[in-house]
């Protein structure tokens, strides 16, 4: 870094914008949201505020961890151009989904030529016996039969298909036997699923009929949304104007697994296990191999408190070294501001203060933290830790100034 890049880098943030953060009580399922749900999502309206607030009205905004999309549809309904990348399929099949218009007529007339090419049962024969673990028998036929119909009366690159698919994969995860409310799969109890009754064709269709009218309402530029890892953004130097996204907070293997959420619903979409497993592959931290330790005394101190376990203290330094890899991808690739949504995680009982590490990650880079908000996450979204509840009650809102 240059003498000025240093004293730019170690400037005491600014004021910081008077708003609120936290949203207490918002519905987080108006329009295009409620099309499909995804883990760890972004709240809308926290998306809307910093878009606004931080990206200049004729910029593009990139969301290099899009996920369920929801800082993406926020932006394509504030006029602005989106970009969201994402190495999981169906993150990427959502995001489209949910930022992409369609006419009332055009879905109206493809919904009912869909449930009139429906023809059940049918067995699905590449379904393994893994996926059929998680569904009634009476639903395989009928979801694989919806599937086809779909896929007959739908051309690939119709703005339909990604709408027609992410209302399919949001039926699957409606019928699939297994608990709404938590991030790793687990089946329901033998008396739970006795009294588990739904129609998947009727869910199918209600849901069809819900998002049409979502995504008739949004405006008719699509955004750029594809694959694309953020260890190595697709895009041109200083080719985006604003950056707004949620990191996961950690690696897979102890944190949030992306991949377990979408698996069920990826496997019933056509991907193969050797193709959701390659995409879990480039997750930050997936590849569990020696590397440097990044430089930031917050992680250090971290590192120290769990060194007698050598196998987590290899873990955590693979994430966030590939860590300091996107976030160097993401200076490269912006001119303007970056902002990071982060919460702190727990690993063998010690808490990594994940905002602070990457604030020191950043100042390495000679990008400046220029302001730094708190928001209270909700109680139901805390982990079930009575020790760490307290300490990790709150999330990072971090804006710096390429």
């Amino acid at each position: 870094m240059t003498q000025s890049q240093i004293a730019s880098a170690t400037a005491e943030p600014k004021t910081p914008i008077e708003t609120d953060w936290d949203f207490r009580g918002c519905d987080t399922q108006y329009g295009v949201h409620s099309l499909h749900t995804y883990v760890a999502a972004m709240i809308p309206q926290l998306a809307r505020k910093l878009v606004e607030c931080y990206a200049p009205v004729d910029g593009k905004v990139l969301d290099p961890f899009c996920g369920g999309g929801a800082v993406l549809a926020e932006t394509v309904q504030t006029g602005r151009l989106a970009i969201g990348r994402d190495v999981n399929d169906l993150a990427v099949l959502i995001s489209k989904a949910k930022t992409t218009y369609v006419s009332p007529s055009d879905s109206a007339r493809a919904l009912k030529q869909i449930l009139a090419g429906i023809n059940t049962p049918m067995q699905p024969p590449e379904v393994e016996s893994k996926l059929a673990y998680w569904f009634k028998p009476e639903h395989f036929g009928v979801l694989y039969a919806l599937r086809e119909a779909i896929v007959n009366t739908v051309a690939q690159d119709d703005p339909m298909w990604s709408f027609f698919l992410a209302v399919y994969s949001a039926t699957v995860r409606d019928v699939s036997l297994t608990y709404r409310n938590e991030i790793r799969l687990r089946k329901m109890s033998p008396e739970e699923i006795e009294k588990f009754k739904v129609d998947p064709i009727d869910r199918f269709t209600q849901r069809a009929k819900r998002g049409a009218v979502a995504v008739a309402q949004l405006p008719q530029h699509r955004a750029d949304v594809a694959i694309g890892n953020v260890q190595d953004i697709n895009l041109p130097n200083e080719s985006v104007s604003a950056i707004v996204c949620s990191p996961p907070y950690g690696d897979e293997r102890n944190g949030v697994s992306y991949s377990q959420f979408a698996k069920n619903m990826l496997g019933w979409l056509g991907f193969q296990p050797e193709e959701i497993r390659n995409s879990k592959s480039l997750t930050l931290g997936a590849k569990n191999e020696e590397r440097c330790r990044p430089v930031s005394e917050t992680l250090e101190a971290s590192l120290d408190a769990i060194c007698e376990f050598p196998a987590s203290v290899k873990e955590a330094v693979a994430f966030y070294s590939d860590y300091q890899k996107a976030l160097t991808e993401m200076a490269r690739v912006v001119k303007g501001t970056i902002v990071i949504v982060i919460g702190k995680r727990v690993l063998r009982d010690t808490i990594f203060d994940n905002g602070s590490i990457t604030v020191d990650l950043m100042r390495n880079l000679g990008v400046p933290l220029i302001e730094r908000h708190y928001r209270a996450l909700p109680t139901k979204r805390l982990p079930k830790m009575r020790k760490f509840g307290a300490a990790i009650s709150k999330e990072d809102i971090l804006v710096f100034r390429t």
